[in-house]
């Protein structure tokens, strides 16, 4: 029976539960249960501050376990607090040529870019704190500013995406692991807390839904908001049951445990003692009159963290946890985010039909997170870490969710830029009039290997799995010479912005390039005749003498006439000109 033996501990604030159980017909059979409070206040908002009093309770419940069931238990399932959870809104933007086609690794790439910020945003934030990404959703994407459900195969010059991802810090994993070292316990599995209580709270068929599952506990409210079978965020609120209870022990002036046991207490008349000693009699609307307003802050502030992240009020609010039975919760949070009260569902254990337990022990909603543990590591029996070889590091990756290639890179902190290969520039200018367009060159685009078989950012990764990245090479920008025209268009002479210029010029955006005719003639009159030059690009007055059978007497100074007036022997000529020569 040892080799199916399923043990879980569900590590909270207050209480620690153990659960040991054997897969059974697809269902959890639960063996046994133990749970128990710790002594002093050890852990906060869900973390483990004084690592050696939880573990010693954790040993405590394992004992127990072990003398009931009469076996020896080595392997433990745990799960990572919903509160320790820090979630980031991120949106980045990246401009484009507008005349490029956006692609599917245009899109991997610019997703991959946002989860990069928001790592590098919640870093900044913790300091030194390291943390796993344990999950993200996009929210949306915009093309040149505008909302588009879309972006492959448009145009335009900027697109952008905003995400919801959402990490777990190091310490956290840690010291859990810490806990079940001390307690001589291997981890073999590792959850979330909201993820686990899904599995068991909301049936698959209905997790295509938009979903929110609250944790009402005594410190803090978690939230976990799933939407097409994936928990897209993840949030928390740090109010819940205590408040409740502390309002009761102000009103009442009452010890916490007191104030504690009325705010339980369902009787139409209760007792109690206040600190004075004094004996007092109330009746149960009393109570309620106290704790109302309460309640519908409770609510609002839980209404308003699902709205931050889901946008929209979900189709339904599952509730669980030991808070979630407070008069009147319900109802409120259905008014608050104005949906029929019939959907905001508490989810009591003796409801889940995938587990088979007999006693009263595990009844009410509390035991909700205790027992989806147990039943996750029974249907999931995968890894808590996975390896996998990064162009041949070695790394370790926290095994919560569906890996991929996109997961791998987040891990590394790989420069999403080195998977572009972008374009080279164009180069525009105009040839005889007309507009010309050299395109840049395309570039060598990046490669993805999972394996040795071409893979993308979207191919999941399992253990073992090696990934091997090759950077993405830029293309170089569109460049033509003077020359390349030339050679091109077997053209002697070519002028650029009405100039000649060298052949290794390098033509400019915006130049205005020219291909001067070779058969174009370049004439003069002189008196009055017609004479055609040739051999030059520019003439100067003292040229025509090539040109013309002219004998000018000795002692003699010939007169020369340059289109009216008088000129000399370096006159630049232009075509046409008029020219007379007088001795």
């Amino acid at each position: 029976m040892n080799d199916n033996l399923i043990f879980s501990l569900d590590i909270g604030t207050r209480v620690v539960v153990g659960i040991v159980g054997v897969p059974e017909n697809d269902k959890l059979k639960i063996l046994a249960v133990e749970h128990m409070e710790h002594t002093d206040r050890v852990m906060f908002d869900g973390q483990i501050h004084d690592i050696e009093k939880v573990s010693s309770v954790a040993c405590k419940i394992k004992e127990k376990l072990e003398k009931k069931l009469g076996v020896s238990l080595k392997n433990v399932s745990l799960a990572a607090a919903g509160r320790s959870l820090k979630t980031k809104i991120v949106r980045v933007e990246k401009s484009i040529d507008e005349n490029y086609i956006i692609k599917d690794s245009d899109i991997d790439n610019l997703v991959l870019s946002a989860l990069n910020t928001a790592k590098e945003e919640i870093s900044h934030e913790g300091y030194t704190v390291k943390y796993h990404m344990v999950g993200y959703s996009i929210t949306s994407f915009y093309l040149d500013g505008l909302p588009i459900t879309n972006l492959k195969d448009h145009t335009g010059r900027e697109i952008s995406v905003e995400i919801i991802a959402t990490f777990l810090p190091y310490d956290v994993v840690e010291s859990l692991y810490s806990v079940a070292r001390k307690a001589d316990l291997n981890v073999t599995y590792l959850t979330l807390e909201p993820i686990a209580a899904i599995g068991v709270a909301i049936m698959p068929q209905i997790r295509m839904l938009n979903i929110a599952l609250v944790d009402i506990g005594a410190g803090t409210s978690d939230i976990a908001i799933s939407k097409e079978g994936n928990i897209i965020a993840y949030s928390m609120v740090p109010f819940a049951g205590d408040e409740i209870t502390e309002a009761i022990q102000q009103h009442f002036l009452t010890d916490f445990n007191t104030a504690e046991k009325i705010k339980t207490n369902s009787k139409k008349e209760i007792k109690f003692k206040d600190v004075i000693g004094i004996e007092h009699k109330i009746s149960r609307s009393d109570v309620l009159k106290i704790i109302d307003p309460v309640v519908k802050n409770l609510s609002k502030k839980i209404c308003d963290e699902i709205l931050k992240y889901n946008g929209k009020s979900p189709s339904a609010v599952f509730l669980v946890g030991g808070s979630s039975n407070l008069p009147n919760i319900a109802e409120e949070i259905a008014k608050n985010l104005s949906i029929p009260l019939e959907r905001v569902s508490v989810r009591d254990a003796s409801s889940i039909n995938v587990v088979e337990y007999k006693s009263k022990k595990l009844r009410g909603p509390e035991y909700i997170t205790p027992i989806g543990i147990a039943y996750s590591s029974m249907i999931d029996r995968k890894k808590d870490f996975i390896t996998i070889y990064f162009n041949d590091e070695k790394l370790e990756l926290l095994n919560v969710k569906e890996m991929t290639i996109m997961d791998v890179l987040l891990k590394t902190n790989f420069d999403s830029k080195k998977l572009i290969a972008r374009p080279g520039k164009n180069l525009s200018f105009k040839l005889n009039g007309k507009n010309i367009v050299i395109n840049g060159e395309v570039g060598t685009p990046a490669k993805i290997l999972k394996n040795g078989i071409v893979s993308n950012l979207k191919s999941k990764v399992e253990n073992g799995d090696k990934i091997v990245v090759v950077s993405g090479i830029n293309g170089k920008d569109a460049s033509i010479t003077i020359k390349d025209l030339k050679d091109k268009y077997s053209a002697s002479k070519i002028t650029v912005n009405g100039s000649i210029v060298d052949d290794d010029y390098i033509v400019k955006n915006g130049d205005d390039v020219n291909i001067v005719d070779d058969e174009e003639e370049f004439f003069v009159y002189i008196n009055g005749d017609k004479t055609t030059l040739k051999g030059k690009e520019q003439y100067i007055f003292i040229d025509i003498f090539n040109f013309i059978d002219f004998q000018i007497p000795k002692n003699k100074i010939p007169e020369m006439i340059l289109n009216g007036r008088k000129a000399s022997y370096t006159d630049v000529l232009k075509k046409g000109d008029k020219i007379e020569i007088i001795v």
